[in-house]
């Protein structure tokens, strides 16, 4: 009987051990867990939380406005209409769209967000802008103010841009309430710098097949975040 006891005892302790093990292991997995998680809340707070903010002193169109640095920001992934001071007078829209971003910034705290590219070919800074939680860039675009643009390799928001501007096309508020008319059988687009035009266009006969995608209208290029060549106006 001693030994009947002695044996079944050796039997149960590996499986104690084994089963001893498993909820240490599951403990430590656990806590390592919720370890990680801390840490990305932590740092996704401070990011939020600690990131620099600037007051806009000047507000010089839909989609530009300039610091209280003195640095001016273009907005990344839009286009406002122009205001054309120098160019025979305003776009459709373009005094609405200033007047909406002065609403939305002027005077105001604003956070900027960078993506690949920190300045223009001007030297203005490219930046997402955030006024608390609301996304000025993409705010522009919903309230149709501002039509997507999308410009490689700035594409951090691309599909959010783009989901926007199918809205408020969809509803024909702001811009998309004027009607242009097709001034061709069809458009060329850059596959690279996400820019249409017509299919007699200087710039249309510079890119290469594999770059190219033909469009059968203007609102279908539209529509993906391409915009309109400013040399031959499509």
């Amino acid at each position: 009987m001693y030994l009947k006891l002695q044996v079944c005892k050796a039997q149960k302790e590996p499986y104690a051990i084994y089963h001893n093990s498993k909820i240490l292991y599951n403990h430590f997995l656990m806590r390592s867990i919720t370890l990680s998680v801390f840490l990305l809340l932590l740092a996704i707070f401070c990011t939020t939380c600690l990131a620099k903010e600037y007051t806009v002193s000047k507000v010089i169109d839909g989609d530009s406005i300039v610091l209280e640095t003195g640095e001016q920001v273009r907005y990344i992934g839009i286009d406002a209409p122009e205001l054309g001071k120098q160019a025979g007078g305003p776009q459709f829209y373009a005094k609405e769209a200033a007047g909406f971003n002065k609403q939305l910034v002027l005077l105001k705290k604003v956070r900027l967000e960078f993506d690949a590219e920190r300045h223009d070919a001007y030297g203005r800074l490219l930046a997402y802008v955030f006024v608390k939680d609301l996304f000025v860039n993409g705010e522009l675009v919903k309230r149709g103010y501002a039509r997507a643009m999308i410009k490689p390799p700035n594409v951090k928001y691309k599909d959010l841009l783009v989901k926007y501007q199918s809205e408020a096309m969809a509803k024909e508020i702001g811009l998309w309430q004027e009607k242009k008319t097709d001034t061709a059988a069809h458009y060329v687009g850059n596959k690279r710098t996400y820019v249409f035009h017509k299919p007699d266009c200087p710039y249309a006969g510079k890119i290469p097949e594999k770059n190219k995608i033909i469009f059968r209208n203007r609102l279908d290029a539209i529509k993906i975040g391409y915009t309109p060549c400013k040399r031959c106006k499509p």
